[in-house]
């Protein structure tokens, strides 16, 4: 496998469209929305339906985490919705990423910006007739990372765009690497998480059945540039782990890895690992396979909170997790049980948003000692979920 890297820089302005639908709210506060002031807000919640085409429902969320909805919601952005910030939302269509306003009542507002990206270096690695690119916004909200794969190229392609401050894109680079489409086992690369303090960032890298972790630096120009480090695993007693979906902490050093003991060609169940970054990207642990927490999901995706110490695990429920730094995780508490739960996020005034299986939008208020289901809300096919706070 080989790897190259590309910069260049072009600033392209962004028109972007919106669709919508419907749904019935269960447990709504109904003082916030009827006030002819506007109450303080502790988050805007953004809701896709029926896919990556479909209509956003926006609510915002009060500081007791009782949702209202926006006005003039739906909306009907193009493509689907990446991540946001208090000022700008971003969505990815099949070729595009677009940009525009959110108001200061949560409005999805005017349109600002679109770049194409198959218009860089890295577009020979992705077909849009044939799957569909990826997306993820950084923590500061100034770059987005898309990642292009099972193109004609038979390579995978991370590019790199810087956001401007009214919302334009700039290209500023990508990483490739070659041969992932290659058979008999053809490679899949997953998003980059990136750690807090915006250096480095992991991914997966899955081969056949087997998987893999990718690491990147970030270079001053905010591109993501992929780099070769050391990896120091727990042991095993006569077996080995097949590491996988790794998740950054948003405030420290600090990488969490799901762990699967090999188990004659199949894994067994999960761990959890926690691992130290080091000054070079290098990631390393002192867990051991006697105590780190096993957990009965399979492959589940995961999420920190804000201030990185809590860590969850949702699938089938949601699991959540007192992180302590280095040492190991400690199981806390487990919502839902039972319910499919497709995403998870966090404002930051201590509540944490699930979408379900049973369409529903469900509120959470979580402090040090506590959980206790604020409110909750019907809509139908959610697909996806951005939560935007201050």
């Amino acid at each position: 496998m080989t790897y190259a890297v590309r910069g260049l820089g072009l600033v392209f302005s962004l028109v972007l469209v919106s669709t919508l639908a419907a749904c019935s709210l269960t447990h709504l506060d109904s003082q916030a929305a009827t006030a002819s002031t506007t109450p303080s807000t502790a988050a805007y919640v953004y809701i896709q339906i029926q896919g990556p085409e479909g209509s956003v429902y926006g609510f915002r969320a009060s500081p007791t985490g009782h949702l209202s909805p926006i006005h003039g919601s739906p909306f009907k952005p193009a493509g689907e919705i990446v991540g946001g910030t208090p000022t700008k939302f971003f969505t990815l269509g099949k070729d595009l990423i677009h940009s525009y306003g959110i108001a200061s009542d949560g409005v999805i507002g005017s349109q600002l910006s679109q770049i194409p990206i198959y218009d860089y270096a890295g577009s020979r690695c992705g077909d849009p007739s044939y799957a569909e690119a990826q997306a993820v916004l950084d923590h500061t909200g100034k770059y987005i990372y898309v990642l292009l794969q099972y193109g004609y190229g038979g390579c995978g392609a991370y590019q790199s765009y810087a956001i401007s401050s009214n919302g334009d894109f700039m290209f500023v680079g990508d990483t490739e690497m070659e041969g992932t489409d290659s058979e008999p086992n053809p490679t899949y690369l997953d998003l980059p998480s990136i750690l807090g303090n915006e250096r480095f960032g992991y991914a997966d890298e899955w081969t056949g059945h087997d998987t893999g972790l990718v690491g990147f630096r970030r270079e001053s120009s905010g591109t993501l540039q992929l780099m070769q480090f050391r990896e120091a695993d727990p042991t095993l007693p006569g077996n080995f782990y097949h590491p996988a979906n790794p998740d950054a902490s948003p405030t420290g050093n600090y990488l969490v890895v799901q762990l699967y003991p090999d188990d004659g060609g199949d894994t067994g169940p999960l761990q959890f690992g926690s691992y130290t970054v080091d000054s070079d990207g290098s990631i390393s642990t002192t867990n051991t396979s006697s105590n780190m927490p096993t957990s009965s999901l399979d492959f589940p995706a995961t999420t920190f909170s804000p201030s990185g110490d809590l860590f969850v695990a949702y699938q089938g429920e949601i699991d959540i997790y007192k992180f302590n730094g280095a040492a190991p995780l400690t199981l806390w508490r487990t919502l839902l049980s039972g319910n499919w739960v497709s995403q998870v996020a966090f404002d930051r005034s201590n509540h944490l948003y699930a979408i379900s299986g049973d369409n529903k939008l469900y509120v959470f208020t979580v402090t040090s000692t506590s959980v206790t289901e604020t409110s909750s809300i019907n809509i139908g096919s959610p697909f996806k979920m951005v939560v935007v706070s201050e």
